[in-house]
Formats: C-alpha cells, structure tokens, sequence
C-alpha cells in the first residue's frame, strides 16, 4: 500500500534483521526510511535532515533511547514525534519517557501494523501542526507585507519582487498610474532590505520649483547663489547609507538629469559651489506616472538616465486590475478610521458599486472616498447616497447592472449572489468572502431557486 502523504523517518535499531524490517514495512507504505545503528549515528543523522518522525528501540549499546529522547531535547528546535519500541517489561519506564517527551510506545513482540498505526497518527498530527503553524504564520502576516495590504496574484507577484530585490544595491524603477501607491511601494522595498534602520528619503521632484531643485538634492555652499545666506546639506546626503526616492522623476529638468546620471555613475555629489565631492551610497528609487521609455522617444526624459535607473523596474497594476484587494483596502481604512473614534462599515450595494467602479484615482481615491463617507454615513452605515454625485454619474448602477426596474429583495439578492459569482469564475469560497457570508449560505440560496 502506497502513502501520498509518506514522511521522512528516521529508524534506529541495533538489531539488524529488526533494523530492515521495519524499514522495508515503513517503506512499501509510501514513507522515506533512514536507519540508524545507534543513538550517535541518529544524533549525526538528525543534524544533517530533518526527520519529522523517529523510531527508536529503547535498549541499544552505545546510547539508549532514553538518552536519545534527552539529547533531541537538548539539542533540537523542530522536535520530532519519537515513538519507541519496548519490552514488556519496561512499561512503566516508557511511560515515564512519555511524560519526558516521546510521542507513543509499542511493546516488544509487536506487529507492524501496531508500527504502522502509530507512525500514521504522528503523521497526521504533523500535518496538523504544520497547518496550525501556516494559520498562525497567515494570521501574523494577514495580507500585509510591509506595509502593504494585497492578496491578489498581482501583489502577491510583487511581493515576491521585492523581498528579492530588497538587498541589492541596484536601482529601482517605479512605474504606475497616480494613487497607485509608489511611494508606499518604495518604502517596503526599503523596509525588506537590511537596510531597514538607515534614513528613508521621499521626494516629490515635481513639487520643488526647477531653481531649487538641484540645490535640495545635492546641497550648496554658502554663497553659492543669491540666497544662499548659509551651507545646506542635500537630501542624496541625508539619505546616506539608505535609500533616496525620486518621485515623479518624469518632472525633473533635463540639466538636473545630468547631474542625478553623474552622481548614479561616480558615486559622490557636489554640492552646489562648492569644488569638494561627499561620497555617495545611497540606493535610488525613481518612480513615475509616465512611461519613461515614451518620455524618451519623445526626447524629454535622457536615454542614459532611463538604462542608469531601469535596472530593476516595477509596474505597478491599477486598483481595477486587482479587484479581490478592494474589500481588504476598505477594511485597511475602516480599521483606521475606528482607531480614531469613527467606526463605519459598507453596505453590500457599496461594495458592489466599488467593485464595479473603474478607481481611475486608484488607491488614494478609494481612501478619499471612504474618509468621505465616513463622515456623513447615517448610523455609521455606508450607503449609495453617501458617494461623490460625479463618481455615481460616472457609472450609473442602472445601466451597467440591468437592475433599474423596481424588484422583490430576494430576487435581486439572488441576481447580486449570481453576479458575484461570476465576477469569481464560480470560485465560491472568494464569492462568499467579497460577500461577508459563509459558502453554506451561498449553496442555499443557489438551491432555494431553480438556478
């Protein structure tokens, strides 16, 4: 009989008939068999591989398997379920290592199927405790990575991205609509990265007049220009040692792209008027609404500037291209809202709208409107009524759903469960989350009408 499920085990016995035995039974029912001559050459084993279950004889020369149990204790984090093979006479002895840590005991003479018995129930106690681990692991983590709230293929995509990238010394590129979350994005990249406790520098290129900007990046002298009545340290140098985020670099005047491509490749700034270069390590992240590769073709954005920064480049989907995030932002900023004394919730006939809406604003306009309706909500109970005229008109309810004729609750609760579903390709378990029910309710009002 084969075991899908079959585990590493590790078999220590003296005897060697015993010894092969029970490695050829363990072994045809699917499980991966490792043996032992004695409790060292276990010790040795156990340090090598991890054996989620071990079999050990209790008397053996050289260690015994009381003293295996206390070495394992000893010596092991992950302690695996040992289960021990006695003779009669030295019950009370197991039981007393039971109390010690061993996971079960057979007694000598003993069939296999009594082996295979208790290795099966130690299996299935490890793949429970492997789940509980996961749960816990997921609860801990819930849909946030570093600050980040997504559990859409999409993000969880970049999600992988970024714990990759997070340590390399190579600079970022950020590309994606407005409200899109770049600098968000920009601090989990630095957050993920050993570098997590030097200085986090965010700066909005487009917000500084052209004049000033090459002062604010790379400092000046006193006296350098006409109001330049003291020394000033730029933000490359506060960055020192951290990360530096250029936000809205598409913005930047050509002049200053010169320099930013000069300091990417010498490694040091010179502040403005002064002779004296300040050594540079201080990783850059650009980020943009605007396609760089087109602002290049079209002659407003240094070719060399774009391959300096593109070596690692992240497009960053809109809210309408990962939908099955909405529910857990709305959450995200509810949670925020309750925190400061205001709780609210959404009504289905919002959450339906929302996932329906096309966010040209994406995140940040998701997050303006809830703070909106938050505050006008009746009853803390956000309502149709609640939201922005101009995003209603934008995408009338009536026409993209069919539902402007007056029908009876049920059937349009019916109609708004089929709909979801659909959204979800069926999938019920994701319909009853976006929901806020459970499947069972699902399957019953799907089988209460002839569907």
């Amino acid at each position: 009989m084969s075991n899908r499920n079959g585990i590493d085990i590790l078999v220590v016995e003296d005897d060697q008939d015993m010894r092969e035995l029970v490695r050829e039974v363990l072994t045809e029912h699917g499980h991966r068999v490792t043996t032992a001559v004695n409790g060292k050459d276990a010790l040795r084993a156990l340090e090598e591989k991890v054996f989620p279950v071990v079999v050990s004889d209790m008397k053996m020369p050289v260690m015994t398997g009381e003293r295996l149990l206390a070495e394992i204790n000893t010596r092991l984090q992950m302690k695996p379920y040992i289960i021990l093979i006695t003779a009669f006479g030295d019950i009370e002895e197991a039981l007393q290592l039971i109390k010690k840590g061993a996971y079960d005991y057979i007694i000598k003479p003993f069939k296999m199927e009594q082996l295979l018995i208790a290795v099966n129930k130690a299996a299935a106690e490890l793949a429970m405790r492997l789940r509980i681990d996961e749960l816990e692991r997921i609860n801990r983590c819930g849909s946030k990575h570093h600050g980040l709230v997504g559990k859409s293929p999409a993000m969880s995509r970049l999600f992988d991205f970024i714990d990759r990238i997070a340590d390399s010394s190579g600079n970022v590129l950020l590309q994606g609509e407005t409200g899109t979350g770049k600098e968000l994005i920009a601090h989990a990249i630095h957050q993920a990265s050993s570098k997590r406790n030097a200085p986090f520098v965010p700066v909005n290129c487009a917000a500084i007049p052209e004049g000033l900007l090459e002062s604010e990046l790379f400092g000046n002298v006193k006296g350098a220009f006409t109001d330049a009545a003291a020394s000033k340290t730029g933000l490359f140098v506060e960055a020192a040692g951290g990360c530096i985020l250029l936000d809205e670099i598409a913005e930047m005047p050509l002049a200053v792209q010169a320099k930013i491509l000069r300091v990417l490749q010498d490694k040091e700034v010179r502040p403005v008027g002064s002779n004296v270069s300040v050594p540079m390590d201080t990783r850059v992240i650009a980020a943009s609404n605007k396609n760089l590769k087109e602002e290049v073709a079209a002659g407003n954005f240094r070719e060399d500037l774009y391959y300096r920064l593109n070596i690692f480049k992240i497009e960053i989907p809109p809210l309408r291209e990962r939908r099955e995030d909405i529910p857990l932002l709305i959450s995200e900023f509810l949670d925020a809202h309750e925190q400061r004394g205001i709780k609210a919730e959404v009504s289905r006939e919002v959450l339906r709208f929302f996932l329906d809406y096309p966010w040209p604003g994406n995140i940040r306009e998701l997050e303006n409107v809830i703070e909106r309706c938050v505050f006008l909500a009746d009853k803390g109970m956000i309502t149709l009524q609640d939201l922005p005229g101009d995003m209603l008109e934008s995408c009338r309810i009536d026409e993209e759903t069919g539902f402007g004729s007056v029908k009876p609750l049920a059937e349009l609760e019916l109609e708004y469960v089929r709909y979801v579903l659909e959204k979800c390709q069926g999938n019920k378990k994701k319909a009853a989350s976006l929901l806020g029910i459970n499947r069972k309710t699902i399957h019953r009002k799907l089988e209460g009408q002839k569907v």
